[in-house]
Order: C-alpha cells, then structure tokens, then sequence
C-alpha cells in the first residue's frame, strides 16, 4: 500500500469513526424526545384552547411559549450533561441549526399573523410547512425516513384548510406521533447498543 492508498484508507476509517459518534450522540435525544412530545403537543392543544376562548393578542401565547420553550431548553441541558462531555458532534451541530432557525421563522410567522389582523388563524398550516420542510433537512442527514415524516407533514397542512377550528388540535397529534416515536425508535437504538457492550456516547 503507497503513501496516497493508506491516506484515502485513513480518512475512509475517520468517516466511519465520525457517523459512529454521531450515530451514538443521537441516540442519547429519545429521552428528551419523547419528554418534549408530551409537553410541545400540550403547548399545541392549550393554543387551541386559547383561540377558541377568543384570545387575539399576544401575550397569552408568548407566555404560554415562552415558558415551555424555556423548560425544553432547561431539560436538554439537564438531561444531555450526564451524557456528553460538553461536545456537539457535526450532525448535532446541524440539528441545532435547523430547529432554531424553525423556532425563528414560527415567531415571524405568529408576528406576521397578528399584524395582519387575519381573523382566520393560518398559522397552523403555515406550521406544518415549516416542519416539513425542518424534517426534509434532517431527512439528508439521518435517513430518508424522515422524508416521509415531511411528506405527513404537508398532507396534515392541506388537511388543516377543511377543520379550520381544529387545526392546532390536528398539529398536536402529528407532532406528538412524531417526536414521540422518533424518541422512542433513539431511544431503544441507545439500549440494544449498550446492551450489546457499547459504552455510553461520549464526545471526546
């Protein structure tokens, strides 16, 4: 083997080592997963909740997500410490990326909705696009399985513009059906790897 074969050879064993790690890495979300499917499809169903009990301004929402978006942030953190030495693999990186960026434009639609003074609530649908297109990004960097999580996602968008007034209950059962069996599918990934002698995922 030249000096160019054992380079290549190297960086293929590098490669592997990496989508390892962060194989491992994401495995240690499906607790926090499924956590945060009871909590974010609540925070859907209280939305509802709000809108049919005619509130139109702000602030009850941004209370009511401000709030459990600060206990998603605090459980990560707590839940993740134990796991990783402090280190975010590349695909974690991305995953971070996409979701704040989702989280962004979900506070622009929501601003843009009550500027317009739009009686008929379109954000849900809206929602929906934006997940789907969040889950078609992950899609390229976990597995085509998620593909099809966006494609649910469009239809349930489309399926949304026939139960107007119970579009956000709607949003709640898919999202729910989604993080929770995302978690779980990491979840029980994590316990077959160490029940078969893998350590915990560390990043180093």
């Amino acid at each position: 083997m030249n000096r160019e074969e054992a380079n290549q050879a190297l960086d293929l064993i590098r490669r592997v080592v990496a989508q390892a790690r962060d194989d491992s890495a994401l495995q240690n979300w499906g607790v926090i997963w499924m956590l945060h499917a009871f909590v974010n499809a609540g925070g859907f169903v209280a939305t509802q909740w709000l809108w049919t009990q005619g509130h139109r301004l702000p602030g009850p929402y941004a209370l009511l997500w401000g709030g459990l978006l600060t206990f998603n942030i605090v459980t990560i953190f707590i839940l993740k410490r134990r796991e990783t030495a402090g280190t975010r693999s590349f695909i974690e990186r991305q995953i971070w990326a996409i979701w704040t960026t989702f989280i962004a434009g979900m506070v622009l639609v929501a601003v843009i909705n009550w500027l317009l003074g739009l009686d008929r609530l379109f954000m849900p649908a809206v929602a929906c696009v934006l997940f789907g297109t969040a889950f078609s990004m992950m899609g390229a960097l976990m597995g085509r399985i998620w593909f099809l999580v966006a494609a649910a996602f469009g239809l349930a968008a489309l399926g949304m513009t026939q139960v107007p007034d119970h579009a956000f209950n709607l949003l709640a059962a898919v999202w729910f059906a989604t993080q929770f069996g995302g978690g779980l599918a990491l979840h029980r990934a994590r316990l077959r790897r160490l029940s078969g002698g893998g350590s915990g995922a560390r990043l180093v």
